[in-house]
């Protein structure tokens, strides 16, 4: 008797089994924030889906298989991950929108950066050319004064040679008022010469030097050797170390 009620409960097992892993299949939750592969059974109250903590289940309560407190039916975790792929999709414009946006300030940037080399070059190029023009200037202006100077100093040097002519026509005993006054002022003026920075060529018994002699005739005398200026027509003088006139003299043979 025993065996023949075992072999029915078996066949009504086997009746059941399908529909009800279909059913279970259909009525299974899922928890997406756990690591568990395997499905949670739910739990039931008046025909819905409850989310039971499991410190309020009291001992031996039904309710104790719920291993967390948050539970989803199956269109729940669809709709889950449709809020996710949405999301996703929408991360993903934005960072091709980012992207797009630093690849457009990387090109700017290096346009920017471009721009200010080309400037800074620019820059240089000004200031080294301002530096010599500068220079330049300055140095023309330097000659410029230079040759005011000189001529200046050339047209003195004229009256020099004819206060110095003067003298020598005079006698050594003649030495009045008005020679000794005409001789300071000569002296005066060749001082104030002197203080600019003109002093006289010693030409006389020197070595012939075409850079600062110009020779004017030769002579034969003993009293220097040859190729030496042996007398001086008119004085020569430099302006700081440059000739500005050369002495006119004779050179003996």
């Amino acid at each position: 008797m025993k065996e023949k009620d075992t072999s029915q409960e078996a066949n009504l097992d086997a009746e059941l089994s399908p529909a009800d892993e279909t059913d279970s299949a259909n009525d299974r939750v899922y928890d997406l924030d756990s690591d568990a592969v395997e499905p949670i059974d739910p739990v039931e109250s008046d025909g819905d889906m409850i989310d039971v903590p499991v410190d309020a289940v009291e001992p031996g309560d039904p309710k104790k298989r719920s291993r967390n407190p948050l539970k989803f039916s199956r269109s729940d975790v669809l709709d889950r991950f449709n809020e996710k792929n949405i999301a996703i999709s929408k991360l993903l414009k934005e960072k091709q929108t980012l992207e797009k946006q630093l690849a457009a300030f990387d090109a700017e940037k290096t346009s920017l950066e471009t721009s200010a080399k080309e400037h800074k070059d620019r820059w240089l190029r000004t200031a080294a050319e301002f530096e010599n023009y500068r220079k330049r200037s300055a140095k023309e202006w330097e000659l410029l004064k230079q040759q005011s100077k000189t001529e200046i100093i050339l047209e003195v040097l004229t009256s020099l040679d004819d206060f110095e002519r003067a003298f020598a026509t005079l006698e050594a005993t003649d030495e009045s008022e008005f020679i000794r006054g005409i001789r300071l002022i000569y002296n005066n003026l060749l001082s104030s010469l002197q203080k600019l920075g003109v002093s006289e060529i010693d030409a006389i018994g020197a070595p012939f030097d075409p850079n600062r002699h110009m020779a004017i005739g030769q002579i034969d005398t003993g009293e220097v050797a040859s190729g030496h200026v042996a007398q001086v027509a008119e004085k020569g003088y430099v302006l700081n170390g440059s000739v500005i006139r050369p002495a006119r003299v004779v050179v003996a043979k």
